[in-house]
């Protein structure tokens, strides 16, 4: 990654806008990906090939349909394969919101294998499937028109990151159907074992003395960055359009993290921080 000058009042003018150097880091399932279906499937086709009794090739329309309500606590990709089970077990969806994190262990235990297992195979199903059937994979995972629209025009004085718990090939196989152009160098995903904390504070430092924006659409994550005090200076928004629920966005709220109804440069640029 290349260090930029450290100019503290750099600015970039746009059209009739200033626009203050800004640092973006932006999680990708949920905030410029509606990739809940596309999860659930590969969910599914994991679970397949490790229970029996998940015979069918694909999840039941309605089953499907109760996997989105709770995609919101689902964090990391191979989740889905734990979440898909407990469905099939006839779990209550609602509840699944409040304990599914302490669900996990138990059900990776009756997989037969353990979290490195899964996350392996879980990316092996999105490969086979992209390479079976690319159109039917990448069509269950649209961008959300508008962030889409920003990534193609952003000012030179916008350094975008996308930060993510998605395997990085996906991500740029995803946004390169869309038409997105992207540099795949500021695309850090689960390939590299770093924590969405880790990454940002390696932004921090390639970007001395600009603001950087962390928009992600999962509250447990903005409340982890909360409790670091070497990353306070960290913008935290939360994105309304993506997996949280209402519930979510009034704690949001409370914790004074600034809601984001649409990925708009100006919003965020014009944003007051305490």
């Amino acid at each position: 990654m290349n260090r930029p000058p450290a100019e503290p009042s750099r600015s970039y003018s746009g059209g009739n806008r200033d626009f203050p150097c800004q640092v973006l880091a932006l999680d990708f399932d949920g905030v410029l990906c509606d990739s809940a279906r596309e999860t659930g499937v590969t969910g599914w086709k994991a679970g397949v090939t490790l229970w029996e009794d998940m015979v069918e090739s694909l999840p039941s329309q309605s089953l499907l349909e109760r996997y989105c309500r709770v995609r919101p606590v689902i964090e990391t990709g191979y989740e889905a394969i734990v979440m898909m089970r407990l469905l099939k077990d006839g779990e209550d969806s609602d509840e699944l919101l409040g304990t599914f994190p302490n669900r996990l262990h138990e059900v990776v235990a009756r997989s037969g294998t353990d979290t490195a297992g899964l996350k392996r195979l879980y990316g092996a199903v999105r490969d086979h499937w992209l390479r079976e059937n690319p159109q039917e994979w990448l069509s269950l995972s649209p961008l959300y028109p508008g962030p889409s629209h920003v990534l193609n025009g952003l000012p030179a004085g916008i350094d975008c990151y996308i930060v993510t718990t998605k395997q990085e090939r996906f991500v740029a196989r995803l946004l390169e159907h869309q038409g997105v152009r992207f540099d795949t160098e500021h695309i850090f995903g689960l390939d590299r074992g770093m924590t969405k904390e880790k990454v940002v504070r390696r932004l921090m430092v390639h970007h001395p003395g600009d603001p950087i924006h962390l928009v992600e659409d999962r509250l447990a994550t903005l409340k982890r960055f909360l409790a670091r005090p070497d990353l306070a200076a960290v913008r935290l928004q939360l994105a309304c359009w993506g997996y949280n629920t209402e519930a979510e966005r009034r704690e949001a709220m409370g914790l004074k993290i600034h809601l984001l109804k649409a990925l708009s440069l100006t919003e965020i640029a014009n944003m007051e921080y305490p």
